[in-house]
């Protein structure tokens, strides 16, 4: 079914957008949360909050691409309960993906929605001039939080060739964030 179709049926109410979301996109919508929470019932948990999301959130909002927003709501389900679960405990995947980015976007730091949208917009703006293949690298490390070794399996390098990738870009970005004066 289209993506197109699947909205339609949100917007119409018919619990079969669910369905349809589910069998198109559960297992990228699995992925992503498994990549940010440990525990296979909160694994579930979440990817059903994500349907949920998804249903509540329709009505006001005709997603322009269907998987972006689908997986957006699945990645903030996931870090809700992540920020839930963690007190003193930590997922060292996220939290070293995070750590990376630390000093150059700080998310403890921004007050302003302004400030979180224009971050991101120049984030977006700096990665339109970088390769497809740094692009994809960096996505999947700091917005699914793919452990390197994976991220280097799906794209047959070194886990160090990533590592030296990931150095140059996140140096890179900040130079770049600084610049816009967003730093």
């Amino acid at each position: 079914m289209e993506d197109y179709e699947i909205v339609n049926l949100y917007w119409e109410r018919k619990e079969k957008a669910i369905y349809e979301t589910e069998k198109k996109y559960g297992h990228k919508v699995f992925y992503v949360i498994g990549n940010i929470l440990t525990n296979r019932q909160d694994i579930e948990e979440c990817v059903n909050d994500t349907y949920l999301g998804a249903w509540n959130s329709m009505p006001e909002a005709r997603p322009y691409c269907l998987p972006a927003f689908i997986l957006r709501i699945a990645k903030n389900m996931a870090l809700k309960k992540y920020n839930y679960l963690t007190a003193d405990k930590r997922n060292r995947n996220l939290e070293t993906a995070m750590e990376e980015l630390d000093g150059i976007i700080s998310t403890k730091d921004i007050e302003s929605e302004i400030i979180i949208k224009q971050t991101a917009a120049a984030v977006n703006e700096f990665l339109k001039g970088k390769k497809p293949l740094q692009r994809k690298i960096f996505i999947r490390r700091y917005y699914f939080y793919e452990p390197v070794n994976e991220i280097a399996v799906h794209f047959k390098l070194s886990n160090s060739a990533v590592k030296s990738v990931l150095f140059r870009i996140r140096k890179e970005l900040k130079k770049y964030l600084e610049s816009e004066g967003l730093l």
